[in-house]
Formats: C-alpha cells, sequence, structure tokens
C-alpha cells in the first residue's frame, strides 16, 4: 500500500470490512464467503478467510464492500465524501497534550478526538500496541483530563490513540460556548 495521507492501515482496513459486512444479509455474507473460497481454494469461515489475503486484496475488497453498501443505501451517495463508520465520529480538535511513556514526558497537539480516541501531532518514536498515558489540556474546562491509551496507528505525521475508556463528551460542550 502506498504512504500517503488516504493510507488507512491494516487494522483499519479490517475494521471497516467487519462493519460493512455487518451490514450485509445472510445469504449476501455466503455469497462473499463462496467468492473469497473460490479464489483462495480453502473452505474456512469469513473472518479467516479475509485475514488470509493479502493486505492490497484487503482494501480491493473494503473498496468493493464501501461501494456495494453504498449502492444499497443510495441516499448516503452524493452526501457522503467518506463513510464514517465509527462508534463515536472524531472531530477536528487541537489542543496540548502530555504524553507519557516509560518515565519520559512529550508535550504535543492533538489533530482530532472523538470520545474513544485521539490523533497526535508528534515527531517522537512510537509504536502500534505501545500503552501510553495522556494529559488532556482542552481549554475553558477548569481541569485537564487523564486518560490512558494504547496506540493503534503509526505515521509520519503522528498517532492514533484509542482511549482505555470512553471519556465524557466535553467536545460538544465546547463547541456551545
Amino acid at each position: 500500500m502506498e504512504n500517503n495521507e488516504a493510507r488507512f492501515n491494516i487494522y483499519e482496513v479490517n475494521s471497516l470490512l467487519f462493519q460493512l459486512i455487518s451490514y450485509m444479509s445472510k445469504t449476501e455474507r455466503r455469497k462473499l464467503q463462496a467468492a473469497l473460497t473460490a479464489k483462495t481454494r480453502n473452505g474456512k469461515d469469513l473472518s479467516s478467510l479475509i485475514t488470509s489475503i493479502s493486505e492490497a486484496k484487503r482494501c480491493e475488497l473494503l473498496g468493493k464492500l464501501t461501494n456495494w453498501y453504498l449502492s444499497k443505501h443510495s441516499e448516503l451517495r452524493g452526501r457522503l465524501k467518506h463513510t464514517e463508520l465509527r462508534g463515536y465520529p472524531r472531530k477536528p480538535f487541537t489542543i496540548p497534550v502530555e504524553l507519557s511513556k516509560n518515565g519520559f514526558t512529550f508535550m504535543c497537539l492533538t489533530q482530532n478526538i472523538s470520545r474513544s480516541g485521539v490523533f497526535i501531532h508528534t515527531d517522537f518514536s512510537f509504536h502500534i500496541h505501545q500503552q501510553i498515558t495522556m494529559i488532556l489540556s482542552p481549554p475553558k474546562i477548569e481541569k485537564d483530563i487523564a486518560v490512558g491509551g494504547k496506540i493503534v496507528r503509526v505515521d509520519s505525521k503522528g498517532i492514533g490513540v484509542k482511549f482505555d475508556e470512553i471519556i465524557p463528551d466535553f467536545l460538544h460542550t465546547m463547541s456551545q460556548k
């Protein structure tokens, strides 16, 4: 896969694939399983079939399933440039964040945030599955928010972190002020 801004990491691809498959009827899932079985010559269950194909094929499948979903829900076509499948959609939001790992502290800025995660701009070295602690310092809120999380994405611009627990929806409150 190319390294560009629109690129998904394989974990995001897998997540989006399985979310789209959850919208399929049982018959549609069987047809997909049969098509994948014919290509891979394996009689595995659908999730095993998907994880056994290459990253490039998974991305191709994601594109096809996205088109399938949009065709089934034509009212979405034209209104949405990108289908948001997250349980808690991201909102652009730049605030200071203090990251701590292995006794070291780094000051960074967020790019976007949701109740379940955050993308943080950083040049520091981190890796996927690394556990970190963060102190978010949103303006107009008296108390900082301390939260733990696991890094689920690393790219040249920063890191994507999934919070260990859902945080309060302080973003909505702040946008109203």
